[in-house]
């Protein structure tokens, strides 16, 4: 019974909704299929520094590939599983919405249906990496 609770992966419910929905993404949204996240978090920081910490971030969580372009705040990684050798791509992109700071996130398998939630996982490691931002909502 517990290897069919493992195997289901994350639950939704994983990750506050909210901001997600808020604000008008820059990153193309998600499939139907239960092998993608997409997700926003707020933070009180400029754009400037949430870029150099969630690239520190990706960089401490071990890619296979990582591209950066610093004057757009946009991030794409590629990461593979090491059990499989599938390739999951992680883009992140900062936005500035007044006061804050906004990360939006787009984890997705290439391929398959499922990925057992490890997207879901990865996101919210890459957020909880972030903490020490003291985001302004959608803390997982």
């Amino acid at each position: 019974m517990s290897v069919y609770f493992f195997l289901q992966g994350s639950r939704p419910s994983d990750l506050k909704k909210g901001s997600e929905h808020k604000y008008s993404s820059p990153l193309k949204p998600c499939p139907d299929s239960p092998n993608c996240i997409h997700h926003a978090v707020e933070y009180r920081t400029t754009p400037e520094k949430l870029f150099k910490e969630t690239l520190t971030a990706l960089e401490s969580m071990n890619p296979e590939d990582l591209e950066k372009d610093s004057q757009s705040f946009q991030i794409n990684s590629v990461f593979r599983i090491r059990l499989f050798g599938f390739k999951d791509d992680l883009k992140a992109v900062i936005s500035k919405k007044g006061d804050l700071s906004i990360l939006f996130i787009r984890s997705s398998s290439r391929e398959g249906y499922s990925d057992l939630g490890v997207n879901r996982r990865r996101v919210k490691k890459l957020i909880k990496r972030l903490s020490h931002l003291n985001s302004y909502s959608n803390k997982p």
